[in-house]
């Protein structure tokens, strides 16, 4: 065999040269974004493998300052509520087209503002909260109103329902947005599950001073996803209802500052939308656990393709697509990988 020639031997010291010198330059990011912001290089390395961020797409226009969005299974229908004009769910297919209007009953008059909704995996349903009403519309996937939500059990607080999910078995979780200490020392509000049948089954959060809790997402182990909106965080509870995970408010990148809609993806992406910082701040669990890595953020504020001004909910199809409640831009943005 032949020995390498003197030209090649160059090109093999200088291949060597670079991997060295981006092995360095790559320890030195991460070194930077330690100094700068305190946080363990163990939150920090996955912001250098999971990169990825996601594009947009378009946008839905029409919707009259939207608060929620919910997705159905198949990610045909998407469901938009509106918090101005006639203050009613719009429904649109996967194009952007308007398909329904889901209006709510006679009875409420002019006192309802629709503010989350979400599809109920198992019958495909839609609910829609109502916290000017105090109530939860149910409808049939096509907008026809079928019922409003009837807790049973002792909730021991007012009934002032806000964020709305499904776990994959149908059960019931709503951020309740009442509720003082016994101390009257501050917030004391809530979440509650309820099994199909709407019988209370669980409350999360009692001693967790939640102050405005907002969006809400439960991952396939049962996991709920709480953003304690005016705390500045979010929550992490588990089946047991401990707390195993959170993020915190702050100014750095990974911190939150307002969180109000939260998502979580096929991939166990978790998306939190952060309406003071016009943007949605990505999460990823380390090693499967529930500590959350900052893996990155999309949006800014204006009203360019791709800015937000005050966005709110959001919701993801099992096709990645992200679907966010653009508030004062009047319309419903759709980003996806």
């Amino acid at each position: 065999m032949s020995e390498p020639s003197p030209t090649t031997h160059h090109r093999l010291k200088l291949s060597v040269a670079a991997g060295v010198t981006l092995l360095v330059v790559a320890f030195g990011a991460v070194v930077g974004l330690y100094v700068s912001r305190r946080e363990p290089l163990s939150a920090l390395l996955p912001s250098f493998s999971q990169i990825k961020t996601p594009h947009y797409l378009f946008s839905v226009n029409g919707p009259k300052r939207p608060l929620g969005i919910a997705v159905n299974s198949s990610g045909d229908r998407l469901y938009v509520t509106q918090s101005d004009g006639d203050r009613t769910v719009l429904a649109f297919d996967r194009l952007g087209n308007q398909v329904a209007v889901l209006k709510p009953p006679a009875k409420t008059g002019d006192m309802h503002v629709p503010v989350y909704v979400a599809v109920n995996p198992v019958t495909q349903d839609v609910y829609v909260s109502d916290r000017m009403a105090a109530s939860i519309y149910i409808y049939s996937s096509s907008g026809t109103y079928r019922q409003t939500f009837a807790p049973q059990g002792n909730l021991g607080v007012d009934w002032s329902p806000m964020g709305l999910a499904f776990d994959s078995h149908g059960n019931l979780y709503v951020t309740n947005v009442a509720g003082t200490a016994p101390d009257q020392s501050g917030p004391h509000q809530r979440v509650f599950e309820f099994a199909p049948d709407g019988k209370l089954t669980r409350t999360l959060g009692e001693g967790s001073k939640l102050n405005f809790p907002n969006g809400i997402a439960v991952d396939s182990s049962g996991n709920v996803y709480v953003s304690d909106s005016n705390n500045s965080r979010l929550l992490v509870f588990t089946p047991n209802g401990s707390i195993a995970g959170s993020i915190s408010g702050g100014q750095g990148d990974s911190n939150l500052a307002l969180p109000r809609g939260v998502a979580l993806d096929n991939s166990g992406r978790l998306y939190v939308v952060d309406i003071t910082a016009n943007m949605v701040k990505m999460y990823h669990s380390l090693n499967g656990s529930l500590v959350l890595a900052y893996t990155g953020s999309f949006g800014s504020q204006g009203s360019d393709d791709g800015a937000f001004e005050f966005p709110n909910g959001i919701a993801v199809d099992t096709h990645a697509r992200i679907y966010v409640a653009d508030r004062d831009n009047n319309r419903v943005q759709v980003w996806s990988y």
